[in-house]
């Protein structure tokens, strides 16, 4: 069995339902063990952290191996090929300019005089440390390591702190971290890095924010971790949904589905069209395509279990169902895919046309590929600059400002019966 078509008004309940839902992240099961291994690593430190490594990642660990020395880095350099490195910096050098553009649309401080003799208003300021998290377990991820490094160091983030799992020796992930700023970078994955960048150790400082994506147990660590640190979000299995009208050329359709099945037996490709034909033909090159390719443990899987390719009556229905899919990545190759565009509401990254497939946003077109999953674009947004930065607000008043103001508080006051805030306003007219 391959990947299935279905016609969305006469679909069964039960395979409509196991299309939406798709693989959404649940932790229940891992956190247990996120918990027991978080609370060892607040009370021992490096010790829980080695030992941690030791059981998971690398038998051989020793302390002075965690964090990745000026000697590793010059040895990562020279095992990775001059192609890779130039690919690495240009990927850093788009990503850098679609930060910054992000950065200097955003609006640093600003104020507004309420009444006379008061002005209130708002500042920016980014975090004091970062903790970023790439994955390494069924391949190493030096585009994690540039984007997320990128996004904090344009925020203004003067600590950016890079972990991975210590599964191999990764020497992509190094250079890439390092080329797009990274200030430490630990060999550390897993919960362990988690819990290292939220209680610290004797090797690792704590950071104020940690982000990126990772497995059930890294995403159950950072939900356990969160109130003592900032997380971004919590990242699910990969998903796409094409939207695709009569006239796509169907073997971009098929191959942007099949781009997501590899990431895992849980991920999701889904086309909607409206004609039963296009799907026909779709499904049809899906399986062609897939004999070609590597990674089929993943791919097969994950076409049967998440993946569909669905007909429905009109366009209307297909923008409909977008929004209530909720696409980590939603591909619109329709006509006008700009007019489209203004009618949906939720998805973490748009691609729009025939020639913007998903693994451009993935490697190489700059905007944040670590997205919400799951039905968490209705919610949720992608990684960006101001992941990496807080709001302040402030107040400023004159005496006759305050006097403006002096009846709110003590009436109010009054009803909230604290009279020592009403007390701290009554002082100053005495």
């Amino acid at each position: 069995m391959m990947i299935s078509i279905y016609e969305w008004k006469t679909i069964q309940k039960e395979d409509k339902e196991r299309i939406m839902q798709r693989a959404q992240l649940d932790v229940s099961k891992a956190a247990e063990v996120a918990r027991e291994w978080l609370d060892r690593i607040a009370t021992e430190g490096d010790e829980a952290i080695l030992d941690y490594i030791r059981t998971f990642d690398d038998p051989e660990s020793t302390v002075d191996r965690l964090r990745v020395s000026e000697a590793d880095i010059k040895e990562a350099y020279a095992n990775v090929s001059d192609e890779v490195l130039g690919a690495i910096r240009e990927q850093i050098r788009i990503s850098r300019a679609y930060h910054e553009a992000q950065d200097e649309k955003t609006v640093k401080e600003w104020e507004i005089e309420t009444v006379p003799g008061v002005r209130t208003g708002g500042r920016i300021v980014p975090v004091d440390a970062a903790g970023l998290y790439v994955p390494a377990g069924k391949a190493p991820l030096p585009t994690v390591a540039q984007i997320l490094t990128v996004a904090a160091k344009v925020a203004g983030v003067p600590r950016a702190v890079v972990c991975f799992p210590p599964t191999a020796p990764n020497y992509e992930i190094i250079v890439a971290a390092n080329e797009a700023g990274a200030d430490e970078i630990y060999r550390v994955g897993g919960i362990a890095a988690i819990g290292a960048m939220t209680y610290g150790t004797d090797t690792i400082v704590p950071v104020n924010v940690i982000a990126g994506p990772g497995n059930p147990y890294v995403q159950a660590a950072k939900l356990q971790v969160f109130g003592k640190v900032g997380i971004d979000m919590l990242s699910g299995p990969s998903e796409a949904l094409i939207l695709a009208d009569e006239g796509v050329n169907v073997r971009y359709a098929a191959a942007g589905v099949l781009a997501r099945c590899e990431h895992g037996e849980d991920s999701a490709g889904v086309v909607a069209t409206t004609s039963l034909e296009m799907a026909e033909q779709i499904k049809e090159e899906v399986e062609s395509q897939a004999l070609s390719l590597g990674r089929q443990e993943f791919i097969q899987p994950a076409l049967e279990n998440y993946s569909a390719i669905l007909v429905f009556d009109s366009d209307e229905e297909m923008i409909e169902f977008a929004n209530e899919y909720a696409a980590e990545h939603l591909v619109i190759m329709m006509k006008n895919p700009r007019k489209v565009l203004e009618k949906i509401r939720n998805a973490g990254s748009v691609f729009l046309g025939e020639f913007a497939p998903v693994a451009v946003g993935d490697y190489a077109s700059g905007t944040n590929h670590c997205l919400p999953t799951g039905v968490a674009p209705k919610f949720a947004s992608p990684v960006n600059v101001g992941l990496f930065q807080k709001k302040m607000e402030f107040q400023e008043l004159t005496r006759d400002g305050l006097a403006a103001l002096k009846p709110i508080v003590e009436t109010i006051s009054d009803v909230e019966g604290l009279d020592a805030h009403k007390r701290s306003v009554q002082i100053r007219f005495e």
